[in-house]
């Protein structure tokens, strides 16, 4: 068995064509191996996607259950009991953000879930008579996928200069985001300034012309986990109900536990219409993704046209809907969200007390099981690195080379410049775990060529 893969070795087109690539092996709780026998701390679960860790049996047994049931069936013939599960469990949980939101449909991946969003905000004003109303408001930074109008929607001006000629034009607003905020008091104004940004939107737009407004509730890879100033959501869903806009709330990456809630909304305040997931939903062990809706709005499109013109082929596959739900078991019978709130409060002090001090390191932000780490060249200034230098890609080397696995992003200081890293362990990690993460993570920082 070989033990690396460099370009243009085997038939694989690998996503970097000058990185030479460890083989995998197999995984167990937080740990990965690979063919060569190394030992990795996977401290962003991938993308912050493993969060029950590798190794679950439970999962997987699921899974080739129902597989050994059925292969697979389309979504516009059959639904499954596992399907009907998956729906009803997330209906129950998603009570405690808002109870009108009771029906979901299931895909495979975030950029899939945001697409299938937008179309179904445009279906429900089409089919309440008004069609003029089409335009979706995002933020920025932000991210929303990699399809091309989730792309769209997304705040990375590195993107758009290289796809912009394939995207469509969205209208974007700032994110709040504390560490570049602009604003004079970000807890005590903040909620103000950013919230009047959609407003002036809104009205710029015309408001019989906007659908909906999307964000992340915690704001993922594009601002390291920035949390919104108090009272912001509560602002926005006001404004969003004085102009008949809905609100469609991303959790790809913070939902399904990640942030120690089962959604993120609720910790912000944000009482969405639309709620996205995928990630943490399946733990990692198949592509699954979720979209929740309410019930008056099918309504709507029942009584108009009856159908919601949007399928994908894995569109509601019961194999992937039983991996749902085998991992919602597995969080309620491990506790899995609690133990993110109380371990992500231990590892958050652990961070501050070891890695903030670090000459490079300007800001930690997060919640729970979600934590980005800014780097700067001047911490008194905040002045980025120059892009450059690539430091968010150095450094994800030089962790990788210490046995840490992160994820990182760029441009999020002024669209260009900018580095940061992300931490999402599994829910499950123990506090024991988080010191051993940060003490490798510190290791990281020393070996890195500033």
């Amino acid at each position: 068995m070989k033990k690396t893969v460099q370009y243009p070795q085997g038939h694989v087109l690998l996503r970097n064509l000058s990185r030479l690539y460890p083989v995998i092996s197999h995984g167990k709780g937080p740990y990965l191996f690979d063919t060569a026998g190394k030992k990795y701390f996977d401290a962003s679960g991938g993308t912050l996607v493993s969060s029950l860790g590798h190794g679950n049996t439970s999962i997987s047994k699921a899974v080739a259950k129902q597989l050994s049931r059925v292969a697979y069936v389309n979504g516009h013939h059959f639904t499954s009991e596992a399907a009907e599960e998956l729906a009803r469990r997330l209906a129950v949980k998603a009570k405690k953000v808002n109870s009108e939101v009771d029906r979901s449909f299931f895909l495979s991946s975030g950029s899939e879930a945001n697409e299938a969003a937008f179309k179904f905000v445009r279906k429900v004003h089409v089919d309440r008579g008004q069609p003029q109303r089409f335009k979706i408001i995002a933020r920025t930074p932000g991210y929303h996928g990699n399809t091309l109008f989730a792309l769209s929607a997304s705040g990375r001006p590195h993107y758009r200069k290289m796809f912009g000629p394939l995207l469509s034009n969205v209208p974007l607003i700032a994110a709040p985001y504390e560490y570049r905020s602009q604003v004079p008091d970000y807890a005590k104004n903040g909620a103000a300034h950013y919230s009047n940004l959609l407003e002036e939107a809104i009205l710029k737009e015309g408001p019989e012309t906007v659908a909906a407004f999307v964000v992340e509730p915690v704001i993922g890879s594009s601002a390291g986990a920035s949390v919104p100033p108090p009272g912001y959501f509560e602002r926005v869903r006001q404004i969003c109900d004085r102009h008949g806009i809905l609100i469609i709330a991303d959790e790809v990456m913070c939902g399904a536990g990640r942030t120690g809630s089962f959604f993120a909304s609720e910790q912000v305040g944000l009482k969405p219409d639309v709620i996205l997931m995928g990630k943490g939903i399946s733990a990692g062990y198949v592509p699954l993704s979720a979209v929740l809706v309410r019930s008056q709005d099918v309504e709507v499109i029942r009584k108009a046209s009856g159908n919601f013109m949007h399928a994908q082929t894995y569109l509601q596959a019961p194999s992937i809907c039983a991996a749902g739900c085998a991992a919602l078991r597995e969080m309620d019978r491990l506790g899995a969200v609690s133990n993110a709130r109380r371990v992500g409060k231990f590892l958050e002090r652990e961070l501050r007390k070891h890695v903030l001090p670090h000459p490079a390191v300007g800001f930690i932000s997060g919640r729970g099981m979600m934590w980005g780490v800014e780097f700067v060249k001047n911490k008194s200034t905040r002045q980025p690195f120059d892009r450059a230098e690539k430091i968010a890609e150095r450094f994800v080397e030089t962790a990788f080379s210490e046995g840490l696995i992160v994820w990182p992003n760029v441009g999020q200081a002024d669209g260009h410049h900018g580095d940061l890293i992300m931490l999402g362990p599994p829910l499950t990690l123990t506090e024991k775990q988080a010191i051993e993460l940060v003490r490798i993570l510190v290791r990281s920082l020393d070996a890195m060529k500033w």
